[in-house]
């Protein structure tokens, strides 16, 4: 395989340095058939992913030739037992345990000679589950391709081990189109660059009209929020925790606010965030201001590539209660939303791009003292798995997508479906299972309010 390099993946492979490592992956637990322990289930699984062939983009590696394109071409061999690796726990560990041995393995980069992916099967939980924990980097899929490989390497009902996410063949329905791969990336490359005019001059009319308007718009707010301690500077540390919400419950309440279920989780999760900070003493005095991503794909595609806007979403008022909170952030990311839509693809892509570039800038000139960040967080709703799902003959019971870190957000968020996985830079937020409590807390809020909401309607 040959194939250049888009510039959103190069993006992503120039963001991977040791503290900010574009690693991106999933942490899944599963409880083994009845009868059947964890240790044999994971090694039926272990033989059968160490006996699968990669794929592209999973069999591929980036190569910087000086006097070419960057591209992508085929590994020149593969080793299994240094993409599929066993790891046995302390007896009887903990899920805390669990999570901080996930963090250790999400910290390193990947090694750039080899197929940029492991998989890491986990047993030792005092629990009798066992984890599956996927890190791949992020220039090798989006949330909505990693969420449909990682669906059709499990099946609906209990049976045999299907092949694992890297050995997965996109379906032919989704296959891009026959045009050669170099003129593609060219096409594509010259469509970003036209696009930029485009972009500069709405932003020109919205900057103009911004300036004769006393209140602040509901778009995207890129260097709207306040400085707090997530965007201190990244260091290679990492944390994480976990939530479930139940999902029924927010379909409820998304209905009652005329909103989404990404709503919801927004919502719970700035509510949580601002009630950490204010336990420190640190409650900002503006709306936190929050980096969503949102896919350009169409329901068919998955392109082994990246097709991903950023939406620059306004969060709630700082002290609000729940409630209202949750209408800003309807209001907010529906008029973000309705403003990217005026844009072509290229150029609500190249938004996001400009956005973190002119920040890169100002950090690499020293201007971080002076400047806002570009946005205070990330949360992402990459979608939902359908059913139960089964691994072999053990059934899924949680399901954590985990995502990457970098600068100046030291605060990831990012949910599938109605389970969450909160990251966190360890320099800025060492402790982020009382953000997974207060999120968990401020859901019930939002439960009692949505339901005073509709009595009231």
């Amino acid at each position: 395989m040959y194939r250049p390099i888009p510039v959103l993946e190069l993006a992503f492979l120039w963001l991977d340095r040791p503290q900010t490592p574009s690693n991106v992956g999933v942490l899944m637990l599963f409880e083994p058939a009845h009868g059947q322990d964890a240790s044999r289930a994971v090694r039926e699984v272990l033989k059968a992913y160490r006996a699968a062939r990669p794929v592209a983009p999973f069999d591929c590696v980036p190569k910087f030739p000086v006097l070419a394109l960057p591209h992508w071409d085929r590994a020149g061999r593969y080793s299994p037992a240094l993409h599929v690796l066993h790891h046995r726990l302390p007896a009887a560990a903990s899920m805390a345990q669990l999570r901080e041995f996930v963090a250790q393995l999400h910290e390193p980069q990947l090694d750039r000679s080899r197929p940029l992916f492991e998989v890491h099967l986990i047993e030792g939980l005092a629990s009798g589950q066992f984890a599956l924990y996927i890190k791949s980097h992020h220039a090798t899929w989006d949330g909505r391709t990693a969420l449909a490989r990682i669906s059709a390497s499990s099946s609906p009902a209990p049976g045999l081990v299907l092949p694992p996410f890297f050995a997965v063949a996109i379906p032919a329905t989704a296959r891009p189109s026959a045009t050669a791969p170099g003129i593609a990336a060219l096409h594509q490359l010259l469509r970003q660059v036209t696009a930029l005019p485009e972009l500069l001059a709405r932003l020109a009319v919205r900057l103009t009209g911004a300036r004769t308007d006393s209140h602040p718009t509901g778009r995207n707010m890129p260097f709207a929020g306040p400085h707090t301690r997530l965007n201190e500077p990244i260091e290679a540390g990492r944390a994480v925790a976990t939530f479930s919400l139940p999902l029924e419950r927010m379909r409820a309440i998304a209905r009652a606010y005329g909103g989404t279920v990404n709503d919801v989780v927004v919502t719970v999760v700035d509510a949580g965030v601002q009630d950490y900070l204010a336990a420190r003493n640190e409650r900002p005095r503006k709306p936190l201001v929050a980096m969503c991503p949102t896919s350009q794909r169409t329901a068919d595609d998955l392109e082994a590539t990246l097709k991903v806007a950023t939406l620059f979403v306004r969060l709630g008022p700082p002290g609000a209660g729940v409630g209202r909170r949750m209408e800003a952030i309807v209001a907010n990311t529906a008029a973000a939303k309705r403003e990217m839509l005026e844009y072509s693809k290229e150029a609500a892509q190249d938004y996001g791009a400009l956005a973190f570039g002119l920040s890169f800038a100002a950090h690499a000139l020293g201007l971080r003292s002076v400047t806002q960040p570009v946005v205070n967080l990330v949360i992402s709703n990459v979608g939902a798995v359908p059913g139960e799902r089964y691994l072999g003959r053990s059934r899924v019971v949680g399901t954590y997508p985990i995502s990457m870190i970098a600068e100046p957000l030291g605060l990831n968020v990012t949910t599938l479906s109605c389970d969450g996985h909160i990251l966190s830079n360890r320099a800025c937020v060492p402790d982020p299972d009382e953000i997974a409590r207060y999120c968990g807390e401020a859901f019930k809020r939002l439960q009692e309010a949505a339901r005073r909401r509709k009595a009231g309607s």
